[in-house]
């Protein structure tokens, strides 16, 4: 009898290492236990374990891959398990061509955005292979896409705005201007249309720019380029004050706003007040290494002050930076003849 009891004990720990064995060695299970992975991750890694042939739990999964852990390798894998699993469902298709782009596999995202269109033709579906011909500068291609997504739904703010970045980017500012309109009626809160409009406006100096350029503020008044872009208004117009107003609140937003501190120190410059001006090409210098304009302008003040030595070091500094700035050069000889 007690040998009966030892072989059942010795049979159930043999059973019990093998099943630790393969726990281990199960991808699933070992990434349901892996703390560098985000706790969703892992939960849905625990789903799959305890029911590995769910096509839902590996593309819900997928998705915890890219929003959590910007794990778009592992997204893949899960978005292929998935479509194996269940290959009749269409929104996989789509998710893994995003999947895809975001691992750099330019070729297969095309490919898959075109299945996927192929499969099922609705607006998102449009709308996301649009995008990606965007992202990847192929205009036209886009344009027929987003417009296919349009008419599917016409209420797609997202394919107005791409659409009328296509067209700028094409050198249509006509339509451009009127896609990015359509896009701001459709959705009253579109950042991003508001602010291209006032760019826009702006290079054409047209007032209109000044109510775009405050709408994409009071849209969303803590991203500092709405604000970078309406000082530049005000700086093009001469009201200096407004402009340097919202230059520092550019800077308030982002401290490391080269471009900011450069025309702030600019408008300095333009107002003889070559101390703070200096300052603020320091600073946009400091900021962006890769930066002559503001080193020129270092040594262009310097002189200003009859600093000469300093300004020969900067105007030498902007040359180092680019050979090719021929304002410095020409400084470099005005110094040398005096």
């Amino acid at each position: 009898m007690k040998q009966k009891v030892l072989i059942f004990f010795t049979i159930s720990l043999l059973v019990l290492i093998f099943q630790n064995s393969c726990n281990f060695k199960n991808e699933d299970y070992k990434l349901a236990h892996d703390t560098t992975f985000h706790a969703e991750t892992r939960a849905w890694s625990q789903k799959i374990y305890e029911e590995p042939d769910n096509d839902e739990f590996y593309a819900e999964r997928a998705l915890s891959f890219i929003n959590n852990d910007k794990n778009y390798k592992l997204a893949v894998k899960d978005l292929e398990k998935a479509i194996k699993l269940n290959p009749d469902k269409n929104s996989y298709y789509i998710k893994l061509a995003d999947a895809y782009f975001g691992n750099n596999q330019t070729y297969k995202a095309r490919d898959m955005y075109l299945k996927a269109v192929s499969r099922n033709a609705d607006a998102e579906t449009y709308f996301k292979t649009g995008s990606f011909f965007f992202l990847v500068r192929k205009y036209n291609e886009a344009k027929i896409y987003l417009n296919e997504a349009l008419k599917k739904d016409e209420s797609y703010p997202k394919a107005y705005f791409f659409l009328a970045q296509s067209f700028k980017e094409t050198g249509d500012t006509a339509n451009a201007i009127m896609y990015y309109k359509r896009a701001v009626q459709t959705d009253a809160g579109d950042y991003n249309a508001y602010l291209q409009l006032g760019i826009i406006f702006t290079i054409k100096s047209d007032p209109e720019a000044l109510k775009y350029l405050d709408a994409a503020i009071n849209t969303n008044n803590g991203i500092d380029e709405s604000w970078y872009s309406r000082g530049f208004y005000y700086q093009k117009k001469g009201d200096f004050e407004k402009a340097l107003a919202d230059y520092q609140q550019t800077i308030t937003i982002n401290p490391y706003h080269s471009n900011a501190y450069y025309n702030a120190g600019y408008i300095y410059f333009e107002l003889k007040k070559w101390d703070i001006a200096i300052r603020h090409f320091d600073l946009s210098s400091r900021t962006n290494d890769d930066f002559e304009k503001p080193v020129y302008m270092l040594g262009l003040s310097y002189e200003a002050k009859n600093d000469f030595e300093k300004a020969r070091i900067y105007y030498q500094k902007c040359l180092q930076l680019n050979p090719n700035y021929n304002l410095a050069k020409t400084a470099i000889q005005r110094l040398n003849n005096q």
